[in-house]
C-alpha cells in the first residue's frame, strides 16, 4: 500500500508513453495527414464554392477500410470551418451506423442549431421543418458528413431525399453532402430520384 499521496498521485508522477493519449482515439483528426495531399486538395477543390456562399457538389467517398477517408473529410472540414476569408461554413459529422434513422439524424442536425427536439415522439416532417428553418437563419453553408452512409441507405433513403433536396426550401443557407461508405456498390440500392437528386 502506498504512503506517499495516494494511489493515482503515484501514477500520476510516472510518466507515460504517450505525449497525447487521444491520438489513439478513433475520433482524433491530426493536424497533418501525410501521403493524402492528393485526397485532401480534390475534396477541398469541391468544398471550395462554400467560402464564396455558393453550393459546393455532394460527395461520395468510398473505398476500403482504413485508408483515411474519415479522417480526409473531417481535415478538409475542419480547415473549411476555421478559414474565415469569406461566408460561415459549418460542418457536421454523423456516423450513421449510430444515428441511423431519418429522424434521429434531423433531430441530430436541428440541435446543432440549438433546437430542442425530443428523441420521439414528433412527426419527421416537424423535426424537418425545425431544422430547415434553424439552418435558413442566417446565410451560411453547411456540409453534412455521413459516415457510414451505406448503413443509413439499408434502412431506407428517405433522408437522402430529404437532404439532397433542401436547397430548394432554403432562402440564405446553403447544404452540401459527403457520403462515406466502405461499401462499393451501395448507391445500386438507391431509388433512382435519389440519385438524381445526389447528382
Amino acid at each position: 500500500m502506498s504512503t506517499s499521496g495516494g494511489l493515482f498521485a503515484d501514477l500520476l508522477a510516472q510518466s507515460g508513453i504517450f505525449e497525447n493519449r487521444d491520438v489513439l482515439r478513433s475520433t482524433y483528426t491530426p493536424n497533418k495527414l501525410p501521403h493524402r495531399e492528393e485526397q485532401i486538395n480534390g475534396l477541398a477543390s469541391i468544398l471550395v464554392p462554400a467560402i464564396r456562399g455558393e453550393t459546393p457538389s455532394n460527395v461520395l467517398i468510398y473505398g476500403k477500410t482504413g485508408t483515411g477517408k474519415t479522417a480526409v473529410a473531417k481535415y478538409v472540414g475542419k480547415e473549411l470551418e476555421e478559414d474565415d476569408s469569406g461566408i460561415k461554413c459549418s460542418v457536421i459529422y454523423i456516423n450513421c451506423e449510430v444515428v441511423d434513422t431519418q429522424y434521429r439524424i434531423l433531430a441530430h442536425l436541428a440541435r446543432h442549431f440549438d433546437k430542442e427536439i425530443p428523441m420521439t415522439g414528433w412527426p419527421t416532417d416537424q423535426v424537418y421543418a425545425e431544422f430547415r428553418d434553424a439552418l435558413d437563419d442566417e446565410k451560411r453553408v453547411v456540409v453534412i458528413i455521413l459516415d457510414e452512409v451505406d448503413k443509413l441507405v439499408k434502412k431506407g433513403d428517405d433522408v437522402l431525399y430529404n437532404l439532397s433536396r433542401i436547397n430548394s426550401d432554403l432562402l440564405r443557407s446553403r447544404v452540401s453532402l459527403i457520403g462515406i461508405s466502405n461499401a462499393l456498390k451501395f448507391t445500386e440500392f438507391l431509388d433512382p430520384r435519389v440519385k438524381s437528386s445526389l447528382g
